[in-house]
């Protein structure tokens, strides 16, 4: 929980008094491999942060599922769409290996605002950060080439594709795993 505190923390200073109130709403969350933390359709009610493991977000298409990001360790895999709107998430999350996770019920994390104003300016930090990652990524999967994408990812995620099968990160490239697998060997041959 300390540690959880300072990476809150560093993103943006909570004070003592709300970091108590916080702490009560945590609730430990495991998954095994395939598990679902939220599938497509659901409610959202709470917010995550992933402490050990790799999921994946996902939506499905005429039967086809496309990778849209990963999260790893220190990272909040939260549907904030569906959270923040009160809809229906359009999106599924995926344990890739088995995962552990912090939950916390997200109205019950509104209500402490008012008392803990430093929780709200924690809120909006991630927020901020979550957008901007987001529209980098976007930007970035339709103005790069497979192979600049792909590097991106080796340095965004490193190790993770020794963790998971490389068809889910042909996905996440929008390519399939034929095209990944060239791109692999040509960077291979190029190092060497």
């Amino acid at each position: 929980m300390d540690q959880f505190r300072r990476y809150l923390h560093n993103i943006s200073p909570i004070d003592q008094d709300a970091w108590l109130d916080f702490k009560k709403l945590l609730q430990p969350k495991e998954l095994g491999k395939h598990e679902f933390l939220i599938q497509e359709g659901s409610p959202v009610h709470h917010g995550y942060l992933l402490l050990e493991g790799v999921i994946r977000v996902f939506f499905n298409k005429d039967g086809n599922e496309y990778n849209k990001t990963f999260f790893v360790p220190g990272m909040f895999p939260t549907p904030l769409t569906a959270l923040l709107s009160r809809s229906p998430c359009a999106l599924s999350f995926q344990a890739l290996t088995p995962c552990r996770l912090l939950r916390f019920s997200y109205p019950q994390f509104r209500m402490l605002f008012a008392r803990h104003r430093c929780l709200e300016t924690l809120m909006l930090s991630i927020l901020e950060q979550e957008w901007i990652k987001k529209e980098s990524h976007d930007i970035r999967m339709v103005t790069n080439d497979a192979t600049t994408n792909y590097l991106i990812f080796r340095k965004t995620y490193p190790d993770l594709e020794k963790l998971i099968p490389q068809y889910h990160i042909a996905s996440y490239l929008g390519i399939t795993p034929i095209q990944l697998s060239r791109i692999r060997n040509q960077l291979a041959s190029k190092s060497g």
